[in-house]
């Protein structure tokens, strides 16, 4: 990959950074009119195309270069994704564009209102939400601001139902009278009131950063903010000032796109709809405004391209997006300065849980405990649901398949340190290769679910390779990207209709157990969900898990060790790529087919949440975190309000622990351990690390060093790890 990234980098970085926007403008330029040279170099470019598509993509993507804006000036203020930022504007918007269209208020007073409102939005969420987190790293920001998306999309779907606007698919027709004639296209009301507005925007917000003080000044905190503290800057009243013009920007971009893109309340678009601004803002290395504003017009052109040229698959774009994000990064590997040395680029708070000492494995009070633990969880999940109606059997094993992601995401997030907001995406993957083994050439069911992993490791693979390249929060952008494109091209019936399987039945496993029975189906997902955790935990336990967490935690030390990090980050990604393969050929057979949205990108980043707040350093937090919330959707009374509790729950448990709820049983856990060394009149440095300090801790972590077991010690686990 590097030969062939290496020369197309050297001739990118060639390129004077301010002109790297109109390049890309030139390249989408000189492309449009090869194709008119050139007719028949592919069934996807038109040498019919007419100009005015160009245009229209232009003004289009105004539209875009506005939603990256707003993401860049973010990103300086506090550096990191904002993930929530298309819910900021489509929360108000939602409710600007159903006053106009259930209350008759006037269009002309709505869209400032809408703006005036997306101010109010952005500095009540920095004052009440982004300041708690002023101490955190910005990773767990930028998780935070998925946990924000969601309760922003609660309130959204909420306030939407009460003034009576479900959704509006078609768009609408803005009251404008004006029409302009561009050869056979004719500009109507929204396009020109994009031609009006975003100019004036564009000019007040240059005018704001670079004439006045207050824009001097919040060029020179995003620079460096220590500095700017140092002489005198106020540095946290000028981020309030940012969160207000992004969140003005968020909603003037939802209420301008609206007409011609249609309203949808709730969060399942959320991720679609950021998707362009997501690729521009990346374009721009998420410093450059002027970059950002060339990359989102040229992107606008893509779009329109893309239309046209294939009427049919409009959802190829998303394709387009991915295929820029990716470029875009590869390329500009190395110049991402301030991308990823102000973060960290693993996830430093997942608090991996330590596994017994191995002074204390040995007594019957902790090994008959475990056991007699482990018998009764087991024996639950087994009888419980063999009372249960038979719906309610199916969403249990629906809830088992959610959990072998979770233990999926334990393994790439919680040990590997690299944020997967697509794992979805792999269960979908996993989902047609079994499905067609099934229904199409009768294969066995085992065979059907062992494909179905390897499926899922060669697109896990897929996102992988980036990842060598990719640190951290841009990792998480390739895999969103990655989902969304997925779920809205290859997963279409009108594209890919032949082999997404639409009759799986469940076979009789072993002549005896008809999977077509609920329950039958239930304790199969289960025993594959307990595969699932043994493994897991198997490689936990051995040296390769051992040096994923330190390859993750540092990995500096790791290579100076000689060890090979570029297989160590891969095999991450193979072992929960397998999981989620063999989820997905579970998934498919449970509800007998699968199609566009059955695997939709709202879920990948729904069970990334859930397993968050559960603990994505423990497999049973995390598990327990997806497992309660399926369960809460269950709760008819709850109705609309899922959403808000999801989010809520999420923002709470990153601030007060950030170790998800799996925390607390750990701590119950070490509490009794502690009690079982004192009676036993053992030391254990691991148990009491926390509890003593200086001289005491320095010889603990000193014995746990000379010993020649693996120390339970994160410091050591590079030292161990390498030793075995």
């Amino acid at each position: 990959m590097s030969r062939l990234v290496a020369p197309i980098q050297d001739l990118y970085e060639r390129i004077p950074e301010k002109r790297r926007g109109l390049a890309l403008v030139g390249l989408i330029a000189v492309g449009y009119f090869v194709s008119l040279a050139l007719p028949g170099i592919g069934s996807f470019v038109d040498d019919k195309m007419p100009y005015e598509v160009v245009v229209i993509g232009l003004i289009t993507g105004t539209v875009t270069s506005l939603l990256a804006i707003g993401l860049i000036l973010i990103y300086r203020a506090n550096r990191f994704i904002n993930f929530a930022y298309g819910t900021m504007g489509s929360s108000v918007g939602v409710m600007a564009i159903a006053l106009y269209k259930e209350h008759h208020w006037s269009y002309f007073v709505i869209v400032p209102l809408a703006v005036v409102a997306g101010v109010v939005n952005g500095a009540l969420i920095e004052v009440l939400v982004i300041r708690r987190f002023a101490n955190s790293s910005r990773l767990i920001l930028t998780v935070a601001s998925i946990g924000l998306a969601q309760f922003l999309g609660g309130l959204e779907f909420l306030g939407a139902k009460a003034l009576g606007f479900l959704s509006l698919t078609g768009g609408f027709k803005v009251p404008l009278n004006a029409q302009i004639q561009i050869g056979a296209k004719t500009l109507a009301g929204d396009e020109i009131l994009i031609m009006l507005v975003v100019p004036f925007v564009i000019l007040g917000l240059a005018y704001f950063l670079l004439r006045t003080d207050a824009g001097v000044a919040v060029r020179a905190a995003a620079e460096n903010a220590d500095r700017a503290l140092l002489l005198g800057i106020p540095v946290r009243r000028l981020a309030t000032i940012v969160w207000m013009l992004a969140g003005g920007l968020s909603a003037l971009t939802y209420v301008l796109k609206a007409p011609f893109s249609g309203v949808v309340p709730g969060i399942a678009n959320g991720p679609t709809v950021l998707l362009p601004g997501l690729a521009a803002a990346v374009v721009a290395r998420m410093e450059s405004l002027p970059v950002a504003f060339a990359a989102g017009l040229a992107l606008g052109v893509v779009e329109q391209t893309v239309r046209w040229n294939s009427p049919g698959s409009p959802s190829f774009v998303n394709v387009a997006y991915l295929v820029v994000i990716l470029g875009a990064l590869l390329l500009q590997k190395g110049r991402l300065s301030r991308a990823i040395d102000n973060v960290t680029s693993s996830w430093s708070s997942s608090s991996v849980v330590k596994p017994i000492p191995v002074e204390l494995r040995r007594f019957p009070e902790v090994r008959y405990v475990k056991a007699l633990l482990i018998v009764i969880v087991a024996a639950l999940f087994i009888v419980v649901p063999s009372g249960w109606t038979s719906s309610q059997q199916l969403l249990a094993a629906f809830a088992m398949v959610w959990a072998m992601v979770a233990v999926s995401l334990v393994v790439l997030t919680g040990w590997g340190g690299h944020i997967s907001l697509g794992q979805f995406g792999l269960v979908g993957v996993g989902g047609i290769a079994a499905g067609n083994v099934i229904s199409k050439m009768n294969g066995d069911f085992f065979l059907a679910l062992f494909l179905a992993g390897l499926a899922g490791v060669a697109a896990a693979l897929l996102v992988g390779l980036p990842a060598l390249r990719i640190k951290g929060l841009f990792l998480a952008v390739t895999t969103l990207a990655f989902a969304i494109a997925l779920d809205e091209y290859f997963f279409n019936t009108n594209r890919f209709g032949s082999i997404l399987p639409d009759n799986v039945e469940r076979p009789l496993l072993f002549q005896r157990f008809n999977l077509e029975d609920n329950y039958a189906m239930y304790v199969t997902c289960l025993a594959f969900l307990g595969l699932s955790i043994l493994a897991s935990l198997g490689v936990r336990k051995a040296r390769s898990g051992r040096v994923v967490i330190a390859t993750r935690d540092n990995q500096r030390a790791a290579d100076a060790a000689a060890v090979n990090t570029t297989m160590v980050k891969l095999s991450a990604f193979i072992l929960a790529g397998f999981i989620a393969g063999v989820a997905g050929g579970l998934h498919v057979q449970i509800q007998h087919a699968l199609a566009q949205h059955t695997y939709s990108p709202a879920d990948s980043i729904t069970v990334f949440s859930t397993a968050v707040i559960g603990g994505l350093g423990s497999i049973s937090g995390a598990i327990a975190g997806v497992l309660l919330f399926r369960w809460l959707e269950t709760i008819t009374a709850l109705g609309d309000l899922r959403l808000l509790l999801t989010g809520t729950g999420l923002l709470v448990v990153l601030y007060a622990l950030p170790g998800g709820f799996g925390q607390l049983f750990i701590s119950v856990r070490d509490r009794y351990l502690r009690w079982v060394a004192n009676r036993r009149g053992i030391l254990v440095p691991s148990l009491v690390a926390d509890k003593r300090g200086g001289v005491e801790n320095s010889v603990g972590l000193l014995q746990g060093a000379l010993t020649d077991e693996v120390s339970d010690e994160p410091g050591l686990e590079l030292v161990g790890a390498v030793e075995k």
